[in-house]
């Protein structure tokens, strides 16, 4: 893999794998929904600069995950990758126990074959290599139509502002 950091956050670090042509997410620590949040508008963020078809989600890293990010991730963030253009998502699931019920909560609920679960990178790095994008990209950025466009930064939008409205605020002392 030859890995670009894209953007980082405080549990995970998002990164273009220019050898592949896909995003890989390398979720660290013991994560709650605030966390999650961030990172996913950080994520949310990249995917307005050019699609990417293909994700490698890697929560190996991972030793603590809080029970309401399932929830937000389905209702309110993953709904949104046909949207952003992603097509295939190779999802590592976390050693702990808890994580791996997260994961798999996700996928249940979440229509569609979009993502595949892997117990380990390299399971999940081989099943990536033999998926292919409808929209090749090659040497040439790909471009979104004006419209997609237009509706994926009204979702990044709201989304900044629905995890900014529910952040914590400092306390004053």
């Amino acid at each position: 893999m030859q890995l670009h950091l894209l953007s980082t956050t405080g549990c995970l670090a998002i990164h273009y794998d220019s050898s592949n042509d896909w995003l890989f997410l390398d979720w660290q620590g013991e994560v709650t929904l605030p966390d999650v949040q961030e990172a996913c508008v950080a994520l949310a963020r990249c995917y307005l600069l050019r699609p990417y078809p293909r994700v490698l989600n890697s929560n190996a890293q991972l030793t603590g995950v809080n029970w309401k990010v399932a929830s937000w991730l389905v209702t309110d963030f993953l709904l949104h990758m046909p949207v952003a253009g992603v097509e295939h998502v190779a999802w590592v699931c976390s050693p702990s126990l808890r994580g791996r019920h997260v994961v798999q909560t996700v996928v249940n609920w979440l229509p569609g074959p979009i993502l595949n679960v892997f117990d380990d990178v390299e399971a999940a790095v081989n099943w990536l290599k033999h998926t292919r994008s409808a929209h090749p990209q090659g040497f040439i950025l790909p471009q979104r139509p004006p419209a997609t466009q237009a509706k994926l930064a009204q979702v990044v939008q709201a989304l900044s502002q629905q995890v900014k409205a529910h952040s914590p605020r400092p306390q004053r002392v």
